[in-house]
């Protein structure tokens, strides 16, 4: 027979144990679900741009969501016949809504409780958790004029939509579909005639977590580079990555 303290003594101790590794454990599902989302997004993003091509035509001649951006197609269009044209037959959602805030945007909800929020122009957000999404918070400006959104890296990861848009910068998204954000590294090389040209190269890992505003790490405004940093390591979180869930 165990005494009366003997029993609160083990419920404390079990308690305490409970409290410290609860955190952990918390931390380790929302990783491994934040990992599993992901790769399902892409891949069920993807099927849906192919299967709209097939309706659509090739998606380098797609108009774009209003932007100001001129594409292939030399077209632009309002962000939700944007989405109601080439994606909404072909995902599977719970609930869409279509809100402005400083930018039309469309929100696109999914039955295991992630969100998918496109912006005008050509940046995809997706939050593997709806709760960490608010519309009314979706893009804020400080009072200094710093344009930002919180969560980067942790609450959403950012994917870029850009096929037809024939810049430099769009370079490693041409001819793609959603894949994740990320640019090129560019700079300007003289050529033995004399002449200038823009060589750019593909982000290295160590740019991916480095750069100073779209990197992988705490100091960056932007994390924009954290998806890609985790496609390339097969849709697992990385040992070295520099927050945690």
């Amino acid at each position: 027979m165990f005494t009366l303290a003997e029993v609160l003594i083990t419920l404390g101790i079990i308690g305490i144990v409970a409290a410290m590794t609860m955190p952990s454990l918390v931390g380790k599902y929302r990783q491994k679900t934040v990992e599993t989302r992901l790769e399902k997004f892409y891949s069920v993003a993807n099927q849906a741009i192919k299967l709209s091509e097939l309706k659509n035509g090739p998606k380098e001649y797609w108009a774009r969501c209003t932007d100001g951006v001129q594409t292939v197609s030399n077209t632009t269009i309002d962000c939700e016949t944007w989405y109601n044209t080439y994606l909404k037959d072909y995902l599977k959602t719970v609930r869409v809504e279509h809100f402005d805030n400083r930018y039309q945007n469309t929100a696109a909800y999914f039955a295991d409780g992630s969100v998918m929020v496109i912006k005008s122009g050509y940046d995809i957000f997706f939050y593997p958790f709806g709760k960490d999404f608010d519309k009314n918070e979706f893009f804020s400006v400080s009072d200094e004029g710093a344009i930002s959104r919180t969560g980067g890296g942790t609450k959403f990861f950012t994917f870029s939509f850009r096929p037809n848009i024939d810049n430099i910068i769009s370079t490693a998204h041409k001819g793609k579909g959603i894949e994740p954000y990320r640019g090129l590294i560019c700079k300007t090389e003289t050529a033995e005639d004399g002449t200038k040209q823009s060589v750019c190269n593909d982000l290295s890992r160590d740019e991916l977590l480095n750069n100073s505003s779209y990197g992988c790490n705490k100091s960056s405004p932007y994390k924009g580079y954290c998806t890609a940093l985790i496609q390339e390591n097969g849709w697992k979180i990385p040992d070295d990555y520099p927050f945690k869930f």
